[in-house]
């Protein structure tokens, strides 16, 4: 399975897979998480962060929706995993790219430092 992983994210790192990779977020955007409560994100979040006022937490929701991480409707929070999907995997891409281009330099200054 891991050499499959592999192939898929080689194939999406190429950079003649633009056009694919927006076809691919665009079917990503719908996958939304279940509908939540307030009371009940407010229970889990006291659990792990002592004296959080419910007012926070709400500051907290608002930031989540302006970044486009969540969505609050009808009196609900709703994880946006699609988005926060094609996020990452812009970001795995990025990365790979710098590493990529570290590991070429790292390779000419080893080779222009040899005697």
């Amino acid at each position: 399975m891991r050499e499959d992983l592999e192939k898929t994210l080689d194939k999406l790192r190429n950079p003649l897979m633009k056009t694919g990779l927006n076809v691919l977020h665009s079917l990503l955007e719908s996958l939304d998480g279940p509908k939540v409560k307030p009371a009940e994100v407010r229970a889990e979040v006291s659990k792990s962060v002592t004296g959080v006022s419910k007012q926070s937490i709400t500051n907290a929701a608002r930031r989540l929706e302006e970044a486009s991480a969540i969505n609050r409707d009808e009196g609900h929070y709703k994880v946006k995993y699609g988005y926060l999907i094609s996020v990452l995997l812009n970001e795995v891409i990025d990365l790979h790219k710098k590493i990529s281009d570290m590991e070429d330099e790292i390779t000419t200054l080893k080779e222009t430092s040899e005697p």
